[in-house]
């Protein structure tokens, strides 16, 4: 899809700064006593192992494995209370003729029809802010805006889509799209109104954000352009969930309890302070 090699490629996923649908910058002491999100995140940058270090990480016929390891653990422990989700975007293919605002670029860029080629075809292609999650934290989060059959990979991606999105689209659409570059058939299953709001600093502008499932399955899926970067790159962001905090003080416990699991897999992770 992406004629890119494949460990320049994971190391510029890796290096992308996290983003969410809104964040300030604060300290743990601003938050004493209240509840909160705090991100896992992984300490895979070039200020703490050179290029070559990084490469014979990845390189590893053990790393992938231990990463999956590492998300099953941390969706099963008490230990931690883990909600693997993830704001990050996906692409949609084809000319873009909706309001910016739809699209991501924080109301500075205009990121809308970007050409590239896709499967040796030349395309445009519109980022779009997504939260993805799997189904226990849809669970514990009360939401019920896809079913259990949204969760099992059948050939489409499911999409729940926001109000911005209304005049353009009804329920049973199909919007062919990118997601970690690999071309996905996107079909919408729903709409959504109300803004997610997770703790004060964290929350989600329903209007211009869209929902999409991890699923388990994606492995029956046959037609990938690079099936192994692929599933390194979506196993690496599926373990930059959140952690929920009943009380910020905990932070120290929650960070030793993550880092130690990650340990037990040979994986550099911790808890990020703060947004």
């Amino acid at each position: 899809m992406y004629k890119t090699k494949k460990i320049p490629l994971l190391l510029s996923i890796i290096l992308l700064s996290l983003q969410g649908c809104s964040g300030n910058k604060v300290t743990a002491s601003d938050m004493q006593g209240t509840k909160t999100f705090y991100q896992i995140v992984d300490n895979y940058k070039t200020d703490n192992y050179t290029e070559a270090e990084l490469s014979q990480i990845f390189e590893n016929d053990s790393f992938i494995n231990n990463l999956q390891k590492f998300n099953a653990e941390l969706n099963s422990t008490d230990t931690v209370d883990f909600y693997d989700m993830k704001y990050e975007t996906v692409d949609f293919i084809g000319n873009w003729d909706k309001p910016n605002d739809l699209a991501n670029g924080y109301g500075h860029k205009d990121l809308t029809n970007q050409k590239v080629t896709i499967n040796g075809k030349a395309e445009y292609i519109t980022p779009v802010n997504a939260l993805i999650l799997n189904q226990k934290t849809m669970e514990k989060l009360e939401l019920d805006f896809l079913s259990d059959q949204d969760f099992l990979y059948t050939g489409e991606f499911p999409m729940v889509l926001g109000p911005g999105f209304k005049e353009y689209y009804n329920i049973g659409d199909t919007i062919p799209i990118t997601y970690l570059r690999e071309k996905f058939n996107g079909k919408v299953v729903g709409f959504y109104d109300k803004d997610l709001v997770f703790d004060k600093w964290f929350h989600c502008d329903s209007y211009s954000t869209i929902i999409i499932p991890y699923m388990d399955n994606l492995e029956s899926k046959d037609d990938y352009e690079n099936r192994e970067l692929f599933f390194y790159t979506y196993s690496l962001f599926k373990n930059l969930g959140y952690i929920y905090f009943q009380n910020t003080v905990d932070y120290e416990k929650n960070k030793d309890a993550v880092e130690r699991i990650a340990q037990k897999y040979n994986l550099d992770y911790t808890v990020l302070r703060g947004y």
